[in-house]
This record gives C-alpha cells, structure tokens and sequence, in this order.
C-alpha cells in the first residue's frame, strides 16, 4: 500500500513537472512567437532608377567634351513588422554605370568632361531602428533619409542617384490635431558623393561631421493652408566656418475659388488663388570665426485655372557680409530643386542671389502625364548685376503608380564676359535627362 502510495505521488510529480516544463515552453514560445511574426510580416522594397544624363559646358577651356552619363541606381530594403512597438528598416543602394563613363563624377580625374555628380559605389542607404509605441509618436535612430517642408534647408536630394541621408536621432509628434512637431539630432551627412570619394572640400565632401540640431514645427489649421516654424543649429567639425543658425517662418497654401465655375481635367484640382511666403535668418553660430546675420526671403504667388499652375516668384538669399566674402547658405537643401536645374547656383555667390523666376504646369489632357516650364532671371544681391537666366521643361508619367518615365532639359546662358573659378554661374551650359524608374 505504501510504495502504491509512494508511486501514485511520484507520478503525480512526473505530472506537475511536465506540465511546468510545457508551461515554460509555451512562455518561451509565445515570447518567441510575435518576434518571429514581427519578421515574417516584414514588408521588401525596390527602387531601380535608370537615367541618361547629358551635359554641354563651354568654359573653362579645359573641358573639351559633352558630358553623357549613364547609370542605374537600385535600392533593396526591408522593413520588419511591428514588434512591441519597434520595427526595424535596412536598405543597400548600387549605382552602377552603363558602358563607358564618358563624365567627371568629381574624382575621377575626367575634366574634359562637365560633371555629372553620380559616382558608382555600393553603400548602406539607410539602416534604422524605429518605435511606435506610442500613439502619435515615432522615433527612429540610425541612418535614415527625410526631409522638412519643400527641401530648401533640409532635404535628401532624390534627384541625383545616390540619396542624401542622415546618420541620426528622429523625432516625430502628432498628437494634436493638424500639428506636427519634429526634430533631429544629426552627427553626419551622408552626401551624393558616395564614401569613395577622395574630396575632402566642404562643397563635395562625402561626408560631414557636424553637432546638428533640426527643428521644424508645423501646423495645418485646414486642409489648404500650412504654416511652419524652423531652427536648423549646424555645427561642423571640420568646417567651423560654415556653422550656422538658421530660425525661419513659411507659409503656404490656396484659396479656393469656386465661384469661377471653370472646367477642370478629370482628377485635377479645382482653381484657386496659390501663394507662398518665407522668410529666415541665418548667423555664425559655433565656433564659427564669422559674424554675420543674412536674410533668405521667397515670395510666390499664382493661380490655377483649368487645372494648370502659374506661378511668378521672387527668391532672395542675402549676400555681401564679411566684406563682400558671405552669403547666405542652404548645404543640407535638395539644391537641384531650386534656382534652375543647371546647378549653377548650389553655393550661393558671394555677392548673394536674387532669382525671379516664374512656372507653369499640370497634367497633359488625355495621357495623365504631367507637365512643367520653367524660367529664371539671375542678379545678385549687392550691386544687382545680371548672372544670367535659364529656362527648362519637363515632361514624366506614372503608370499603375509603380513606372514612371521622364524628360527634362534645361539651357543656362551665363552673362559674365569671362570664366571665373569657383564661380559655375559664369559657363553657359545646358543639361538633357532621360529615365526610367521602377518603384515596389
């Protein structure tokens, strides 16, 4: 009876022992579960762009040839799903050169040729830890791309093939209705130089090392109306002379008018009154030896009737301080969106830049391809002497929102009797593009 009883008890030991283990099993498998799912429901990305990038460039004398560039840019990433809130992203990037690189990418030594900023290399783009815990909130630390308002100060410059990131801490708010504040903390610019490049100057760097401090705040009181308050603190480690401070207010929107009862193409936006208005302030800011306070300044306005844009502007960016040796800067802008497409302007001359320029544009009746026009009148600031002025058109079109394919040209005539080193302004040049892009 008693070694019954003495079996009965071990078994029932056995029992609780196993069902202990499976429990702790179980515990280990649904800990294990949502971080296998998190992986499993994570989502791939690929972006491959193809473009044919020609240049003509008269002066210097040195080159003595059309640049024509051939390159295909491809972006493989893959972001998890959610795993208590965190989720991570990676993202590799190749561009690659088709046939031969008849071009100056900037360290390849080819100066006969004009330059076509779009070096071959492979890198990590972008790799990043992000949360979203909590509700309204995101946070993300890493290499990442991103971008404030229309990309003037802060962009990721998706124009040229090898994208502008940030090594950095992201911040983002959205908890109150139409607000959105963000900031970031970036230790390092990733350039469209790529990290082979030799360059070691400021302008073509692939690399810069800073202590900067991204602030944008955003308020949206109705769906056609956006207001932004900025600060963009950058302090450079190798380059104490291009430290800045930079605190800007922007507004822009549309003021319906339906009263017109015009006829709009199918899918097109119905007329309106456009406008945009900015003004900022740039000092030395740092260890920056300078002193000086610059003024930037755009004031765009337009209308749009029968689903065409037209716009007139008018774009400041202070120069002459310091003697006639500064201006105003923007080195973290997508600079090929501003001031012409010939990038006769990414650093702003010493004597500053005043650009009016006017646009028109829309979708093509019947072929849902859009369309733009553009022109641009050069002076400077101090003095009001004629840089010169350039125009340019664009046609692209997107089917089924994956494909798209693009033509543009864009034709600089420079108004300086001579060439002047530094100075790109001072060449007539002229820049055609072709391309081809897949997006999934």
């Amino acid at each position: 009876m008693q070694a019954h009883t003495t079996l009965i008890r071990a078994g029932a030991l056995l029992t609780a022992s196993l069902a202990a283990g499976t429990a702790a099993a179980h515990a280990i498998d649904d800990a294990l579960y949502p971080l296998t799912d998190s992986l499993m429901q994570g989502k791939v990305s690929l972006d491959v762009r193809y473009r044919f990038e020609q240049v003509d460039q008269d002066r210097p004398a040195s080159i003595r040839d059309q640049a024509s560039a051939q390159t295909v840019r491809t972006r493989l990433g893959w972001r998890t799903g959610l795993f208590h809130g965190f989720f991570a992203y990676g993202e590799a990037e190749n561009v690659s050169v088709v046939g031969e690189a008849d071009y100056n990418n900037t360290y390849n030594g080819k100066t006969r040729f004009p330059v076509v900023a779009d070096p071959k290399g492979t890198e990590v783009n972008q790799a990043y830890l992000g949360y979203l815990g909590l509700k309204g909130n995101t946070f993300r630390y890493g290499r990442q791309a991103f971008f404030f308002d229309n990309h003037r100060f802060v962009g990721d410059v998706g124009w040229r093939q090898n994208q502008q990131t940030f090594d950095s801490f992201f911040y983002e708010n959205k908890m109150l209705p139409g607000v959105t504040g963000s900031y970031a903390y970036v230790y390092n610019v990733n350039r469209v130089f790529g990290e082979d490049t030799p360059n070691k100057a400021f302008g073509n760097a692939g690399d810069l090392r800073l202590n900067g401090h991204l602030i944008n705040l955003q308020w949206k009181p109705n769906p056609v109306t956006t207001l932004t308050g900025y600060a963009y603190l950058l302090d450079f480690d190798r380059f104490a002379g291009e430290s800045t401070a930079t605190y800007g207010l922007r507004a822009i929107g549309e003021i319906p008018l339906p009263q017109l009862k015009l006829p709009t193409l199918p899918g097109a936006a119905g007329s309106a009154i456009l406008y945009t208005a900015e003004y900022a302030r740039q000092s030395d800011y740092a260890d920056n030896p300078g002193n000086f306070n610059l003024d930037y300044a755009l004031a765009e306005g337009g209308v749009r009737l029968f689903g065409v844009n037209f716009k007139a502007a008018y774009e400041l960016l202070e120069g002459g301080a310091m003697h006639g040796t500064r201006a105003l800067q923007t080195p973290l802008a997508t600079l090929h969106a501003f001031n012409g497409w010939t990038d006769q302007f990414l650093r702003t001359p010493a004597a500053g830049l005043k650009d009016t320029y006017f646009t028109v544009g829309g979708p093509v009746p019947g072929v849902a391809m859009d369309w733009l026009v553009r022109y641009d009148s050069y002076k400077s600031d101090v003095g009001s002497n004629d840089y010169g002025s350039e125009w340019g058109m664009l046609l692209s079109k997107t089917f089924a929102e994956k494909y798209t394919i693009g033509v543009k040209y864009a034709d600089y005539s420079t108004d300086a009797p001579a060439f002047i080193a530094g100075r790109p302004d001072t060449s007539d040049v002229s820049k055609s593009w072709l391309w081809v892009q897949i997006k999934i």
